[in-house]
């Protein structure tokens, strides 16, 4: 399942478009993540398929991805570090109901820039969400 959708800037809105990748495979969060987004100034692009999502940022710059880590095709982890490995400057943000887990994770493949559990705080991720692309565009300057 793959799903885009753009939706209009509010007026107040200072920054630029984004695109944000969504990674899960749960179809649900997928959809409440996209209702979440509704609002906000940004190209929204989800998929349960992590591997199409790296091919991905071969033809589209993507400004964050966010990414579940118990997926069957591939661990959020091993997706966010080929996000890193492609595009260094793209934010990563681990969204997951483990996540107790990170601590595993070896610490070559720790290029996270962020970790949130699952179920989220809808006001707490969008605020991460927006510090994670402002951070980005501040490092882009």
């Amino acid at each position: 399942m793959i799903e885009t959708q753009r939706q209009p800037s509010p007026p107040e809105t200072l920054y630029h478009w984004h695109t944000v990748l969504i990674v899960d495979d749960e179809p649900e969060i997928l959809s409440s993540l996209r209702r979440l987004l509704d609002r906000e100034p940004y190209d929204v692009i989800t998929t349960d398929r992590p591997g199409l999502a790296l091919e991905w940022l071969d033809r589209k710059n993507i400004s964050l991805a966010i990414s579940d880590q118990r997926m069957p095709e591939m661990e959020g982890d091993l997706f966010l570090e080929g996000v890193w490995k492609k595009s260094p400057r793209t934010a990563r943000l681990l969204l997951t109901a483990y996540p107790e887990c990170v601590g595993r994770i070896p610490r070559s493949r720790r290029v996270l820039v962020s970790v949130m559990a699952k179920p989220w705080n809808d006001g707490i991720l969008k605020r991460t969400i927006r510090q994670l692309l402002r951070e980005r565009e501040s490092a882009m300057e």
